[in-house]
């Protein structure tokens, strides 16, 4: 499933075929169904003039290994701010951003990497995962989380998270709003999936905890292809195949050639590949030391005097001391390989 394609054509789909019907917002006020519309239209305007990218599973798993770097593990009690300077200095390469991942992946490498544990069911439970970055208000960056259900449902984005901006246009964090969007609100009160103020507040914290956390990704990838190293390889294909393109003309439906022009794929290069392999090997290294009472990897001991009790004193001449380091485990992991 391509999570963008999927909201395009069914957008589309409703913009043709579908009329919408009058419903109650949260505060009881009537959403028409003319707004419904010029939200899917919105939602098919920004796609069509947005940039998308499209992450495999191991370019996503290593964004978010380099965000553990600034971040810190989750158990890690380092300040906010740390992440927040970070992702301040980053530069967005276009005013509208799409990025699109496999959430349940993401979770899959991270219970392998020993970040957290995830039981079965709830791995099952995650699906494509896209966050849509404009940038093209000079006073703030809104960021909205699009969430897949299945292979052909998903949850539009229920809030927008806005940034304002400081003077020199950089993200200021301590001044966040959130928007909700009057459209999907009131659909999803309609379908029952909110029956009370109690559930509202829950879904909100919920997706608040979801998109604040996972859209750090994002500024990973473009402080990633900022860089212009070998760490990521992107490339530009078409989102539809020539037949598709020429069959929607075909049958006057413009807007999915233009919607659905082009994306960027994104894959892992060499330089990512060594660092996720690193950090594989430190893992498993680090797991290994907390299991067991194994002596300290091999280092110096410089010359030193030992003194006893009764007054005796030794001079201990310089020696090693610990197991020789693994030649299996890159040098970073346990320090400069001993020689002689």
């Amino acid at each position: 499933m391509i999570l963008y394609k999927t909201i395009a054509l069914k957008f589309g789909h409703h913009i043709e075929n579908e009329i919408p019907v009058d419903m109650h917002g949260l505060d009881g006020q009537r959403v028409s169904s003319e707004e419904i519309r010029q939200h899917w239209q919105q939602v098919l305007s920004d796609l069509s003039s947005a940039r998308i990218y499209l992450l495999d599973h191991n370019a996503t798993n290593y964004l978010d290994s380099l965000r553990m770097d600034v971040q810190g593990m989750p158990w890690e009690d380092r300040p906010e701010s740390n992440i927040r300077d970070y992702v301040r200095d980053i530069e967005l390469p276009r005013d509208l951003i799409w990025i699109e991942y496999d959430d349940r992946k993401l979770w899959e490498d991270r219970c392998a990497r020993g970040v957290t544990t995830l039981e079965k069911e709830g791995l099952s439970n995650r699906h494509q995962r896209g966050f849509l970055f404009d940038n093209r208000s000079p006073d703030k960056l809104s960021v909205r989380l699009f969430s897949a259900i299945t292979d052909t449902i998903f949850f539009d984005a229920p809030f927008v998270l806005e940034i304002p901006k400081s003077r020199d246009g950089r993200p200021d964090f301590n001044g966040t709003l959130w928007k909700p969007q009057r459209t999907v609100l009131a659909g999803l009160m309609r379908a029952g999936l909110l029956p009370d103020e109690a559930s509202l507040r829950e879904y909100f914290e919920e997706h608040k905890g979801h998109l604040t956390y996972e859209m750090v990704v994002g500024f990973m990838l473009f402080a990633a292809l900022a860089a212009r190293e070998d760490d990521l390889i992107s490339q530009e294909v078409a989102s539809l195949s020539t037949s598709q393109a020429k069959t929607a003309r075909k049958f006057g439906k413009a807007w999915m050639t233009e919607v659905l022009k082009s994306h960027v794929t994104i894959r892992i290069g060499p330089a990512g590949e060594r660092h996720l392999t690193e950090r594989k090997a430190r893992l498993r290294f680090e797991q290994a030391r907390a299991a067991s009472r194994a002596a300290p990897t091999e280092h110096w001991v410089a010359e030193h005097e030992r003194r006893y009790a009764d007054g005796k004193v030794v001079r201990v001449r310089a020696h090693k001391r610990g197991q020789p380091a693994s030649r299996d485990l890159p040098t970073r992991v346990v320090g400069p390989r001993m020689e002689g």
